[in-house]
């Protein structure tokens, strides 16, 4: 009882009040193997979608450089389009290591995770501190401390997680929530939020973090400010606190937000950026490891856009030309060439002929 009424009010700020029904039945679902998309998720214009936007990342990583993937030795295919174009077999497999990474970063020290598996028996009954929602009640935790095995896992209850009307979205949260620790949540949140979802039943950002970087901390500078006054006592706002594997790039008008960024999103291990444009999600990404290693790589290259909208039938890369500074203005510019400005300040954005929306 005390862990299901700790999910519910961590996630949903309340145990009494069931959330929406997009919450409860979200699951993972991949487009058609071997088509234009097949290495993307399906996703629906709502609240959950910021959520499979960051599962997407890290599918991205598992397909495009397996062979640095922790504990995978599998060898990586030099043709892109054989990479972005995967099999049912091959999608299978990339989102068992998506979660599986997942889960394991936000475990303790990256040595101790939980999976948690939503069965058919009821754990947590009614009572007057909690109201049953099909799913929270009949949780089966499994808790490791070697990442083979939270594959081994996965590989036998994947399935679970692609359910159609399933509750594979939930049980990731859940299962990243208490490999996190619910006390641990807390502490990242500090005072700036009391749960992980807004009232609205939105993401915040502590849970885009959490899910990229381990941490669920609302902050995206690099490191730890101290936040006060003449007044006050300096407060303590931990940020990101080392360089993630994903990165994240916002943009959002006249929003503080995006200029605290720090480089540590900005330029991540590999090159792929969950992206924000005004609160609408999708992932940039780059099959060149090298983007993010060597500067040089940063001259000329392209850059893949996915949002899983449905209008999109044909993949968008654009091209970017760093070296020359070009000046340039917000207003009248496509708001996603925006959010690439803010990390390649002064480049030349040539959209090949594609829709510039985001």
């Amino acid at each position: 009882m005390e862990t299901a009424i700790g999910l519910r009010e961590t996630l949903f700020g309340s145990s009494t009040h069931v959330g929406s029904h997009e919450w409860l039945k979200a699951s993972f679902h991949f487009r058609d193997p071997n088509s234009v998309f097949s290495y993307g998720l399906v996703a629906s214009k709502n609240s959950v979608k910021p959520i499979l936007m960051c599962v997407q990342a890290y599918i991205l990583k598992n397909l495009l450089f397996p062979n640095v993937s922790k504990k995978n030795t599998r060898k990586a295919s030099a043709d892109e389009r054989v990479l972005l174009h995967p099999s049912m077999e091959k999608q299978k497999e990339a989102l068992r290591f998506a979660l599986a990474d997942i889960v394991w970063k936000a475990g303790v020290e990256k040595s101790k995770c939980t999976v948690c598996l939503r069965v058919n028996e009821t754990y947590v009954q009614k009572d007057n501190h909690y109201t049953p929602d099909g799913v929270t009640e009949k949780l089966r935790m499994f808790e490791f401390t070697k990442y083979e095995d939270v594959i081994n896992c996965l590989s036998k209850y994947q399935y679970l997680f692609q359910q159609e009307s399933g509750h594979g979205v939930l049980m990731l949260l859940y299962s990243t929530l208490l490999s996190r620790g619910l006390d641990r949540i807390h502490e990242d949140l500090g005072r700036e939020y009391s749960q992980l979802l807004t009232p609205l039943g939105e993401c915040s950002q502590a849970l885009i973090t959490l899910l990229i970087t381990g941490r669920a901390t609302p902050f995206l500078h690099n490191g730890v400010i101290h936040f006060g006054d003449v007044d006050t006592v300096a407060k303590p706002q931990v940020g990101i606190t080392g360089r993630s594997e994903i990165g994240f790039l916002v943009w959002r008008r006249n929003d503080d937000l995006c200029s605290q960024l720090g480089s540590r999103l900005k330029t991540p291990t590999f090159p792929i950026w969950v992206t924000c444009v005004d609160d609408q999600y999708g992932v940039l990404f780059n099959p060149n490891r090298d983007l993010t290693r060597d500067h040089r790589a940063e001259h000329r290259f392209d850059l893949h856009y996915f949002n899983s909208a449905p209008y999109h039938t044909e993949p968008t890369i654009i091209s970017l030309d760093t070296r020359f500074n070009k000046s340039q203005e917000e207003y009248g510019i496509p708001p996603l060439e925006n959010l690439i400005l803010t990390k390649w300040q002064g480049a030349t954005v040539n959209w090949n002929g594609t829709s510039p929306v985001a």
